[in-house]
């Protein structure tokens, strides 16, 4: 998601919650789906979420292993997702999601995960934030 800052290795047996939107195809994606083709599924949002810098970042492929974008906490989200924004991705074949993650890396701005050492994941309804 975001691009700056200092990595910070984790491996943590309990696990750390980061928090993400992803699509529910694998064919979609907010810029790229799990092919790692450009379809850019945000391009009709109007809020920050579009101006999200998503271009080629070596972190996403940390000892050769596909690392995922995340926030480390729920009001991350809440700035890049404006609620009408939220309500259209939500529309359009994505979820926001929780991780239970195990083996991150923290940078400034974003932290990236494995998805497969993650110790659980759930979908939050993402839209009572904003009640």
């Amino acid at each position: 998601m975001f691009h700056a800052g200092n990595k910070k290795d984790m491996k943590n047996e309990k696990g750390k919650w980061l928090y993400r939107l992803e699509a529910v195809s694998e064919d979609n994606g907010l810029w790229y789906n799990s092919k790692n083709e450009y379809v850019w599924g945000c391009k009709d949002c109007k809020g920050d979420a579009k101006n999200l810098p998503m271009g080629y970042d070596a972190r996403y492929h940390i000892d050769e292993k596909n690392w995922f974008s995340s926030c480390s906490n729920i009001e991350d989200l809440l700035h890049w997702y404006s609620k009408e924004d939220a309500q259209y991705l939500l529309d359009n074949g994505f979820v926001f999601t929780k991780y239970l993650a195990t083996d991150y890396h923290e940078f400034e701005l974003e932290t990236v995960f494995l998805k497969e050492t993650a110790l659980k994941r759930e979908v939050i309804d993402f839209m009572k934030l904003f009640e």
